[in-house]
């Protein structure tokens, strides 16, 4: 069954056209990774298919209904977006800040409900967090913060989750973990992640979409991230080296760091 169906999609920002005449569908036990250079779009697409930008042009249809026309409260239920900075002014305890993604449910201080304070709990033990509940999110680092607002999308749950470079802030077994924890949820839900590490998402997504200047590719993905399409997309040669997929720097004959 098809959970998310783009068709004929238009993203403008000004004058310059990011994204041109995208058809894409994708139903649960999908992860999806959305990979392109700096200002491809990918964070511009993830928020319009959140609903919180409209296309230039196209449409979007969210379990069979148009995204432009789903009540709020049930697009609330539908889709769910964690963005790459959360941005704080009060400290709320992380508890209260995951407890927070319970948004269609009665707020955990009025009902007290061991239910949804255990789904909280369990949510944090699953990025790591279970010890810090009691902590003011002013106090966190980028990564825990990055994580937290991943637990919040865990106790939402909604059928589509979509996250904004979910590992930006990770460091090396965090990005492990949270990439794993991403292809786990796929078998319930439908997950696009955009990214910026190729390796990370060959390695994990079942899916990917490349963005390039005026041109996309998409499919799954071992026939999408190659160095042929790679290349064309980031302006830079790639070639294997054993799993690897490696920048090459053509005027050395030599493969720079992984990717």
């Amino acid at each position: 069954m098809t959970l998310l169906e783009v068709r004929a999609l238009e993203i403008d920002v000004g004058h310059r056209r990011l994204i041109q005449n995208l058809d894409w569908h994708m139903g649960r036990g999908e992860f999806w990774c959305v990979l392109g250079k700096n200002g491809a779009g990918k964070t511009t697409l993830l928020q319009v298919i959140a609903g919180l930008r409209s296309p230039s042009k196209g449409h979007i249809q969210l379990c069979g209904d148009l995204l432009q026309s789903t009540p709020l409260a049930l697009l609330a239920r539908r889709r769910g977006l964690m963005m790459q900075q959360p941005v704080d002014v009060f400290a709320h305890t992380v508890f209260d800040t995951v407890a927070i993604g319970q948004v269609m449910g009665p707020s955990l201080e009025n009902d007290g409900s061991l239910g949804e304070a255990a789904a909280v709990t369990a949510a944090l033990e699953q990025v790591d967090m279970a010890g810090s509940t009691g902590r003011s999110v002013l106090t966190l680092s980028g990564g825990e913060r990055q994580r937290v607002a991943l637990a919040a999308l865990l106790v939402q749950a909604p059928e589509l989750m979509l996250l904004d470079e979910p590992v930006s802030h990770q460091d090396v077994a965090q990005q492990l973990r949270v990439m794993q924890l991403l292809r786990e949820l796929s078998a319930d839900h439908a997950v696009i992640a955009s990214c910026h590490d190729i390796n990370l998402a060959k390695r994990f997504a079942t899916h990917a979409l490349v963005l390039g200047e005026g041109q996309h590719w998409l499919g799954a993905v071992e026939d999408i991230l190659v160095p042929a399409i790679l290349s064309m997309a980031f302006g830079c040669e790639f070639m294997h080296q054993g799993d690897w997929l490696v920048p090459f720097h053509e005027s050395s004959g030599k493969a720079g760091g992984m990717v």
